[in-house]
């Protein structure tokens, strides 16, 4: 899934990014705000929070939700 930077951003060491369909809970779009080498998300639909992993490759940003816990 490709997302594009968001540009009124007023910090520069901060930037938002929406992912549409990214949720992996309902599908809805995912705000992700990336900061400081850390990641932290929301559904707009359902509004599960959640800390990603990022990755970037071939020009698309890639989601990765490890899991929290083993059972």
């Amino acid at each position: 899934m490709k997302a594009e930077l968001d540009t009124t951003v007023e910090d520069t060491d901060t930037r938002d990014i929406s992912l549409p369909g990214g949720c992996i809970l309902c599908g809805g779009d995912l705000d992700v705000r990336l900061s400081a080498g850390s990641a932290a998300s929301v559904c707009t639909r359902c509004h599960w929070i959640s800390r990603p992993h990022m990755k970037r490759e071939d020009g698309a940003v890639h989601v990765i939700h490890p899991a929290g816990l083993l059972a």
